[in-house]
């Protein structure tokens, strides 16, 4: 592909993205809320975290506390999960803009980039910390 057909396919990507951000949006945040609410199909970039979170909250007696107080580990979990999906398709959205209209984006991927590894050390760094811990405590 030459430059030209490179330009031409991002700015297409561009506007379909721009076009449908919100539905990618509400799409994402439905899934991820939804898996989260499901106990065995939990999904979150931190889930172990969340495991950990729920032991230092409620313990084995998390049933009988406060439902609020039981609920935050999860509820965290699912924000910071759906804040980096939206964070990162706002930004795909804005280089494949960009690119379509031949602009340079080294400036714009470095934050991204920066924020994707930063989230990878996280991940990795909670994976190795509470490996092993289950809600039973």
């Amino acid at each position: 592909m030459d430059k030209k057909e490179v330009q031409t396919l991002a700015r297409i990507v561009g506007r379909l993205g721009r076009k449908y951000q919100h539905q990618i949006y509400a799409t994402g945040t439905t899934v991820i809320i939804g898996l989260q609410a499901m106990p065995a199909n939990a999904f979150g970039l931190f889930s172990p975290a969340q495991v950990a979170l729920t032991c230092m909250f409620g313990g084995t007696s998390a049933g009988t506390g406060n439902p609020a107080i039981a609920a935050l580990p999860g509820v965290i979990n699912a924000a910071i999960t759906v804040m980096l999906f939206v964070y990162f398709v706002a930004s795909g959205v804005k280089v494949a803009n960009s690119l379509g209209e031949g602009q340079e984006v080294t400036q714009m991927v470095q934050q991204p980039i920066g924020i994707f590894f930063i989230t990878l050390v996280l991940f990795i760094a909670q994976n190795i910390l509470f490996n092993g811990v289950t809600a039973a405590c």
